[in-house]
């Protein structure tokens, strides 16, 4: 990675200042100068947006020997992009929308002022599949990251922050979950992926953020008195909340009946009598305008008197 991200920065700031030359005269087609296109991935496999390629002239034989390179991007039979005339043989494309793209790649034969062009197979690109889609708590300090599985992805790389401004990459792996321990409950952090396959630089995804924090636990419930029922639960770590559910059987539909902030008691009645429900919790963390929810606990049921 460290070595593509260093070849781009320096073709990058080598174009950047290297003079540029003057245009050839239009020349009539010749078979002086005989070159290849090379491509770091395969342009048989779809592509995604924001994916980096990159390309390569290659095995230039004929004419005087003294050459200027281009290689400009192609978008559904338009030209997309154009690079000046260099003497680097090389060029980096991401792909910010979807389409069909090749490359036309040029060599000017600068003693004898002609120019040489080839295109490049056409090549798919498609929609990113790269996104994270669930961050949720596993524990008072642990965060379960799961994403999507992209086509040909050898590698993924997870990078996490609690500020969106400096990031750190705490993980890489082949595969599209990772549970990320030792966090601080009730902290909120900021995740994103990015991939690699074979030639390939993938794109980061989406951010995505969770809250570490405990699962909580009915203690008590019972109905103390006609058409009342009082329920208890263990305080969670990292929470600001309680998020309590009912239902009229165990494995039925829960909907939400009580919102509780900062307390563990829940006090509910007019409830008919003779009737057995279903309750279970959950913590949250509100932070700002977002909440985070953590995972619900067991079910636990009561006999209303």
């Amino acid at each position: 990675m460290k070595r593509i991200f260093a070849v781009m920065l320096a073709a990058l700031m080598l174009v950047t200042f290297l003079p540029l030359a003057s245009q050839p005269a239009q020349a009539a087609a010749s078979a002086g100068v005989t070159f290849d296109i090379f491509c770091y991935a395969n342009p048989a496999d779809p592509a995604f947006v924001d994916e980096v390629i990159e390309w390569k002239i290659k095995n230039v034989s004929g004419g005087s020997g003294e050459y200027l390179y281009a290689l400009d991007l192609w978008k559904d039979g338009q030209l997309f992009y154009e690079l000046d005339w260099s003497k680097y043989k090389f060029a980096f494309y991401y792909f910010p929308s979807p389409g069909k793209y090749k490359i036309r790649a040029w060599v000017w034969d600068t003693v004898n002022n002609k120019t040489y062009d080839k295109y490049s197979d056409e090549f798919n690109v498609k929609p990113s599949v790269n996104k994270i889609t669930k961050v949720e708590p596993v524990g008072a300090t642990s965060l379960r990251i799961t994403w999507n599985k992209v086509p040909g992805a050898i590698k993924y790389y997870l990078g996490r922050s609690t500020d969106m401004k400096n990031w750190e990459w705490i993980k890489e792996t082949t595969g599209t979950s990772f549970a990320n321990t030792y966090l601080k409950a009730g902290t909120r952090y900021f995740y994103k992926i990015w991939y690699y396959r074979d030639g390939v630089e993938g794109s980061k995804s989406p951010v995505a953020a969770g809250v570490p924090m405990a699962k909580t636990r009915i203690t008590s419930i019972t109905s103390p008195s006609a058409r009342r029922i009082r329920m208890t639960w263990a305080r969670a770590a990292g929470a600001s909340g309680y998020q309590v559910a009912m239902a009229s059987r165990a494995n039925g539909s829960y909907r939400t009946v009580r919102i509780v902030t900062g307390g563990t008691t829940a006090i509910f009645s007019g409830v008919k009598s003779g009737s057995t429900l279903y309750f279970k919790v959950r913590p949250y963390r509100r932070i700002y305008t977002t909440t985070y929810w953590g995972q619900y606990s067991g079910h636990r049921a009561v006999k209303v008197k």
